[in-house]
């Protein structure tokens, strides 16, 4: 750090005063707990209070390879590609059109000739989250004005809803697949265990070259399409179907309680084993090297021009929308593929409201209740919506025409495949749990598992067993 560093710091804290004077500390390390979904971050509470703030003094950390963008209600890591350098610059002004932050961010490059480099870590060893992933993929660089926040901001959206399409068709194409007389386990788990893979995979040593080149493919990918494959909604409900023994298997309450116990146990195994195998094996399958054969020489830090960063976020909005203009002209005109079409209209809007609902994982209550309430929140809010459309497709003691016909069936059947499958997530709460402590992360398993198990009782229990669960829909979808 050269003698202007530590006075150019000092100014940075002081047009801050939300922050007293005081930055944030982070580690160069990069690994799987530096993210989540692509949806923002989760902060342990107490580490919050006792890591990210430090003395103006040593505020220098340790790598050049991050930009500290300071906000009005907490600290927004993103990661730049430049060399290491020891200069202040103004970002932009957040749009309030996708983010609440107004005040302009004050950014500070860090110079890797610290001597009190600080990590914060979990009990597992691995630095905690530590910024809002959501925020991040709208920074630009170069700066560039309302236009180009805008369009960035629609570049997400388009990645999200694209990525969402091909995840539920991942998802519907892995459980079919895993659908057979004499299956061992729930087919569903499949399609956990493969999001989940992905996402380890995306969040380990690809994180970084992926970011690096176009910030909303990391969205795309973790957001938009582990996201996808992965539901929490429907594996709360085969959970609850199975406490209940709704398929009516010959066998007594005991063995309907360790049904449901096996399938929890073996989900949150295969998922959590999957996201661990993913990023260990990111360091293998790694896209570093891809991008080393096609950068023919060219400086990793070579910015983006203005005008190229537009295009892109042009076209990746553009894609967003055409697959999913696609879908719905196809159901609409050929009805054999509608219990497919359905789910993948559906699909986009659950995605993008989920990558919405993230940032309240950075939110206060978030870090007082030491919950990510942003995936919680999206979570509970498909199972209710996926109990509420299941309901609604099969309540009757004796099957009966439905008010909306087959069609009907199939848009409530598309309503639980689609939406409520890509709003809830496996992926972000594997992670979640990989990066919380062990008994924070045990009290957040518990706490989603029993309020989707609760709101199963109330939206489908009291009317299946006051009227019965087996008329409307049944035997008119698959």
């Amino acid at each position: 750090m050269d003698g202007h560093a530590g006075p150019s710091t000092k100014r940075a804290g002081a047009s801050t005063p939300t922050l007293s004077h005081k930055t944030s500390m982070v580690s160069a390390t990069d690994t799987f707990a530096s993210a989540t979904d692509g949806e923002g971050y989760y902060t342990d509470a107490h580490a919050d209070l006792s890591a990210y703030h430090t003395d103006d003094a040593r505020s220098r950390t340790s790598s050049a390879a991050h930009t500290i963008h300071a906000r009005d209600d907490g600290l927004v890591l993103s990661r730049t590609s430049s060399t290491n350098t020891a200069q202040l610059e103004r970002s932009i002004p957040q749009d309030p059109a996708i983010s609440n932050h107004h005040p302009p961010d004050v950014t500070a490059r860090n110079d890797t000739q610290s001597t009190s480099p600080t990590t914060t870590t979990t009990a597992a060893g691995s630095p905690l989250p530590t910024q809002r992933e959501s925020d991040k993929a709208l920074d630009l660089t170069p700066a560039v004005g309302t236009l180009h926040r805008a369009m960035r901001h629609l570049a997400v959206l388009g990645l999200v809803a694209f990525a969402s399409i091909w995840g539920t068709l991942a998802r519907e194409g892995l459980v079919a697949l895993n659908t057979y007389d004499g299956q061992s386990v729930a087919p569903l788990v499949w399609a956990q265990a493969v999001g989940c893979l992905v996402m380890g995979l995306a969040v380990g040593a690809n994180r970084q070259p992926i970011e690096g080149r176009y910030p909303p493919a990391y969205v795309m990918i973790t957001t938009g399409f582990c996201g996808s494959v992965t539901t929490f909604s429907s594996w709360i409900l085969a959970v609850f179907r199975a406490f209940g023994n709704q398929m009516h298997y010959d066998r007594h309450g005991l063995h309907n309680v360790m049904d449901a116990l096996t399938q929890t146990g073996v989900t949150l195994g295969m998922a959590i084993a999957a996201t661990a195998a993913g990023i260990a094996l990111s360091s293998i399958v790694n896209v570093e090297r891809v991008f080393s054969l096609a950068r023919r020489g060219a400086p990793s830090g070579k910015a983006v021009s203005a005008g190229r960063t537009l295009g892109m976020d042009a076209a990746a909005a553009v894609l967003g929308l055409v697959f999913w203009i696609g879908p719905a002209v196809l159901c609409a005109l050929y009805a054999p593929f509608r219990h497919v079409t359905f789910s993948l209209v559906l699909a986009p809007p659950g995605a993008v409201l989920r990558w919405y609902l993230s940032r309240f994982n950075t939110h206060a209550l978030a870090k007082r209740t030491a919950l990510p309430l942003g995936t919680l929140a999206a979570n509970v809010l498909a199972t209710a919506v996926i109990a509420a459309a299941f309901t609604a497709s099969r309540v009757g003691s004796t099957p009966a025409s439905f008010a909306g016909g087959r069609t009907g069936c199939q848009a409530l059947q598309g309503l639980e495949d689609g939406f409520c499958g890509c709003l809830s997530t496996i992926s972000t709460f594997a992670v979640e749990l990989r990066t919380l402590s062990p008994r924070r992360a045990v009290r957040y398993a518990v706490v989603s598992w029993v309020a989707g198990v609760l709101i199963c009782v109330l939206l489908i229990g009291a009317p299946w067993w006051a009227i019965g669960m087996d008329g409307r829909c049944v035997g008119l979808t698959y």
